[in-house]
């Protein structure tokens, strides 16, 4: 059975289009309808681990990358496949410097609706309908995404990993991508020529 895990300022809509269209959706706390509660990288995890059944294939996208591997790490008996767009181990100091990280989410708290335009703006020029957002916890669940180190949990996943990044991915990027990759003993790495951060979840056709 086959569950995905959306970006941050995204929803369940970004997998329209995609091969993953048929998947079970889960939104993370803070957008959209989601019934999870914990803004905690690790705490959502084990909440969002409990709740899947056996034999699930879980494709995350970017911020719900880093909650598929933890989930991968922690339930190993309920997780058979991870397919990640996107991943990083860790998004700042990886991904971006710590000083942009920090900067980006001051300007979040000061000015929550205008920063989410601006970093979807930078995520592609393909345009997707906004989600309803609750700033003080979907602000809360990247500040524990920017900071989160996944390489204490890579080495404990022991399923197979299909890991995809655009070339032109300028907010994880394949330096993110790579980092993931490294960490794993059971890992495979596309990276797709003139694709970004959202668009690496379509076929190359749309």
């Amino acid at each position: 059975m086959i569950f995905t895990l959306h970006g941050w300022s995204f929803d369940r809509r970004v997998w329209r289009g995609t091969p993953f269209e048929g998947g079970n959706h889960i939104e993370l706390p803070g957008h959209g309808e989601s019934p999870f509660k914990s803004t905690d990288l690790l705490e959502l995890s084990k909440e969002i681990g409990k709740a899947l059944p056996e034999k699930t294939v879980l494709v995350g996208w970017s911020l719900g990358a880093t909650v598929s591997l933890l989930v991968g790490a922690l339930y190993p008996e309920k997780v058979e496949k991870l397919i990640l767009f996107a991943p990083t181990i860790r998004f700042s100091g990886i991904s971006q410097p710590e000083p942009v990280v920090e900067r980006f989410l001051k300007k979040l708290r000061r000015n929550f609706q205008k920063t989410v335009l601006e970093f979807r703006a930078l995520c592609s020029k393909r345009e997707l309908p906004i989600p309803e957002l609750n700033p003080e916890t979907a602000t809360e669940l990247l500040e524990s995404f920017a900071r989160f180190d996944l390489s204490p949990y890579l080495k404990k996943v022991e399923v197979p990993v299909e890991i995809a990044v655009g070339e032109e991915d300028s907010i994880t990027g394949v330096k993110g991508a790579l980092s993931v990759f490294k960490g794993l003993k059971n890992a495979k790495l596309t990276v797709y020529p003139e694709k970004d951060h959202l668009t690496v979840l379509y076929s190359p056709s749309s």
